[in-house]
């Protein structure tokens, strides 16, 4: 049973719909994944793919928030990976898992395109941050495939006027547009700012394939709110309603 295994710790999700069973010491889902998740626009019946699902925590919100979707991921780390299957036979969910380098020619995939392709990858470049004995954890925050090579991978199997989604550093996103920018159009960066008066430090891009809509930078979205009576920080509505109730998060 998932939960006598000493090395996991057990996380709920959009308040309390979601049990995932997480490496207490490896990659752990957080935030980011459950927004990266919220803000696909996807339809029953549709086909995703995410680069990098780790232990399923993106996976398994957007699988709970749309059903009949046909979802698919790719995952390098094979703790991680058995991990994420265990997590969506928990919760009732369907999806294929290859563990596998996104590298790698996987030969289920080879003719398949997909409406929608997502990831939430390392966040720093290989050099700029101290190693880690942990792995697992290391892996996920620091790249050893370059973000280029994360993006050329979605945008191979990217249907024509699909959508690929990307949670990033905002430091990234020159190389991001830099890579999508001849195959992609009406590309839509959504800044997240901690609070309304900190500076954005995380962006979600979302692009259409073969699309020559003009480029969209939205206003910030402010995720936290401070009390100036108590001091206390909650989340905003918006994303109350995101992170408890699974609600979208819509790019506008």
């Amino acid at each position: 049973m998932l939960s006598r295994n000493k090395g996991l710790t057990k996380n709920k999700f959009l308040g309390n719909k979601l049990e995932i069973f997480q490496l207490s010491e490896g990659y752990r889902g957080n935030i980011d994944s459950v927004l990266i998740a919220a803000s696909l626009a996807v339809k029953s019946g549709q086909k995703v793919l995410e680069l990098g699902c780790g232990n399923g925590v993106a996976l398994c919100c957007l699988l709970y928030r749309i059903r009949g979707i046909e979802a698919f991921a790719i995952e390098i780390d094979k703790s991680a990976a058995d991990l994420c299957k265990q997590n969506i036979k928990a919760n009732k969910l369907q999806a294929t898992i290859f563990n596998n380098d996104l590298t790698d020619n996987i030969e289920e995939l080879e003719n398949v395109l997909f409406d929608h392709v997502f990831m939430n990858p390392p966040f720093f470049k290989k050099g700029s941050v101290k190693t880690s004995s942990n792995q697992s954890s290391f892996r996920a925050k620091v790249e050893t495939v370059a973000l280029s090579v994360w993006i050329s991978t979605a945008m191979k199997q990217c249907k024509p006027n699909g959508k690929i989604t990307i949670i990033q550093r905002v430091d990234r996103l020159p190389d991001i547009i830099e890579t999508i920018k001849d195959q992609f159009g009406c590309i839509t960066v959504q800044p997240l700012s901690s609070f309304e008066y900190t500076e954005p430090k995380t962006i979600i891009v979302q692009a259409t394939k073969c699309s020559r809509a003009p480029f969209k930078l939205l206003r910030p979205k402010i995720i936290h709110s401070k009390d100036v009576t108590t001091g206390k920080v909650g989340y905003n509505d918006e994303f109350q309603k995101i992170l408890r109730d699974g609600h979208p998060l819509l790019l506008n």
